[in-house]
């Protein structure tokens, strides 16, 4: 006789089934959530703690929390926490811009009126106690594929040396071949010519030149160009429709990098408000600012007003004119290169940087002498070719001047990441990089402080570019620089895989 199973045995079954099914579908799921809750139980053992650490998070009220980007330890001992707009597009078009002020040691915060878009902007310490803040974002980047009119770069030159003249935003050019127009996005000021009288009494005028950002004036492939034409300028009267037109080459929809800003503030720490300084010759998003043995500060690099790096034209600002002033001779670097002031008044530039720029100019470590513009290449660093977004360190203590630069990954979006760490000693006769014990992952953009007790703490960052695919590292370790090693300790409870503020525990300004 023909087994056949009961009733209840089949829906048994057939209920066994199901939960076999679902929790195979559901499995991963299921193993990260266990895997999850194991994680919290363990790192909160005393063992655990007493062993690696622990991390806590601080609880920010809801009306304080913003995307700080720049975080900087003042001498009152509490510390500034810069968004601006917060990397948020949105944020950046209603003219949000943010601040918080605050007390580690009273856990209070205070909400700072923030006059520009300071997101990616510079920030330096100066002597009397304030803080140089420089440059920030005028526009934000649009990648291919997101940019709805065709626009580019405007040159628009002046043949007459006896007058500049300030062209309003919304000034309109026209192609005398193409018959389109455009119209600028912002004011720009276009110096008078250039006269110059030779011998036997010969006059030549050279035609001055300034930049400003075009777009069309409406959506569609049909407005963008393909090759240079001359532009006729709107509104122009009289000579004034000869001596000024426009040069442009292709308007077109390639995608459209951030723009920088002119403008700068000092923060005042006791006044806890910003105040405007004299600004910048020259537009900047993501300079690099340090302080100098004279006090003054010098500011590199950086996106300009039409979203181009800032082609080597070096300024200092000094705080008793509040003014800014060209360095003679020009030094190229890609935007926020990692720069430190020696012990012996030079820079060092460790070959750290953002990236925006051509790939192979401006990449090399070395010490550089502003004054006289001498630059002395520091060879030996391993992953050369990956230093983009690398993490830059004043190993402890300074006076042994040796640095360490940690991780890092290909140029733009390559997704080349290094686990290296690279240590150079400046008074070596001969310095040169040499690798310490590798990170804790392959990593893009760790952040590293220095501990009270001489320590290196090195955490998060990201195996890919901008943490794309979710791949945050949630890892941490300490690097004692007298052993030259380093040990695992807590991982971290939140993922930082791009920008995060961070500020040293030790002095104001490390």
């Amino acid at each position: 006789m023909k087994y056949r199973p009961s009733r209840r045995t089949r829906r048994f079954g057939i209920g066994a089934a199901a939960v076999f099914v679902l929790a195979g579908m559901n499995g991963p799921a299921l193993y990260r959530f266990s895997s999850d809750k194991y994680h919290a139980y363990k790192i909160n053992q005393p063992e655990y703690k007493a062993e690696n650490g622990h991390w806590d998070v601080v609880d920010v009220p809801e009306a304080y929390r913003i995307n700080t980007i720049h975080a900087a330890l003042l001498h009152t001992g509490k510390v500034l926490l810069v968004a601006g707009s917060g990397n948020n597009a949105k944020n950046f078009a209603a003219k949000s811009f943010r601040s918080v002020l605050w007390d580690p040691e009273k856990n209070t915060f205070t909400n700072i009126p923030t006059p520009k878009d300071l997101f990616c902007s510079g920030h330096s310490q100066l002597p009397n106690g304030k803080l140089l803040v420089a440059g920030g974002t005028q526009r934000y980047e649009k990648l291919r594929g997101d940019v709805e009119k065709a626009g580019g770069l405007m040159f628009v030159h002046n043949e007459n040396p006896d007058k500049p003249k300030t062209l309003p935003a919304g000034t309109r050019f026209t192609g005398k071949e193409n018959g389109k127009t455009f119209e600028s996005k912002d004011p720009i000021l276009v110096p008078r010519a250039k006269k110059t009288t030779h011998r036997k009494g010969k006059v030549t005028v050279t035609a001055s030149t300034a930049r400003v950002y075009v777009e069309a004036l409406r959506k569609g492939r049909k407005y963008q160009t393909g090759t240079e034409d001359n532009y006729r300028i709107s509104g122009l009267k009289g000579k004034d429709k000869r001596n000024f037109y426009g040069i442009a080459q292709k308007l077109s929809f390639d995608k459209k990098d951030f723009q920088g800003i002119k403008q700068a503030y000092e923060f005042d720490p006791d006044a806890e408000r910003y105040v405007p300084v004299d600004p910048m010759n020259e537009a900047r998003w993501y300079p690099t600012l340090t302080t100098l043995q004279d006090g003054k500060v010098l500011a590199v690099s950086g996106l300009d007003e039409i979203g181009q790096v800032v082609p080597g034209k070096n300024e200092v600002y000094d705080p008793k004119t509040n003014k800014w002033k060209y360095l003679p001779k020009k030094r190229f670097f890609p935007t926020y290169p990692s720069l430190f002031l020696t012990d012996k008044g030079r820079i060092f530039y460790t070959g750290s940087n953002a990236g925006y720029g051509p790939d192979d100019k401006g990449r090399t470590p070395g010490i550089w002498d502003p004054k006289t513009n001498r630059f002395d290449v520091v060879p030996g660093i391993s992953d050369a070719d990956a230093l983009e977004t690398s993490m830059s360190v004043l190993l402890p203590p300074a006076q042994d001047q040796r640095y360490m630069v940690q991780g890092g990954g290909g140029v733009g979006e390559d997704p080349k990441s290094s686990a290296k760490t690279r240590i150079v000693d400046l008074h070596a006769d001969k310095p040169r990089f040499r690798d310490g014990p590798d990170l804790y992952a392959k990593v893009r953009y760790p952040s590293s402080v220095i501990l009270p007790d001489d320590t290196v703490l090195t955490t998060n960052g990201s195996g890919d570019y901008r943490g794309r695919g979710a791949t945050n590292v949630l890892k941490a370790e300490l690097y004692d620089p007298k052993s030259n090693t380093a040990r695992a300790v807590a991982d971290p409870l939140v993922g930082r895989n791009y920008h995060s503020g961070r500020c040293s525990c030790r002095t104001a300004g490390s």
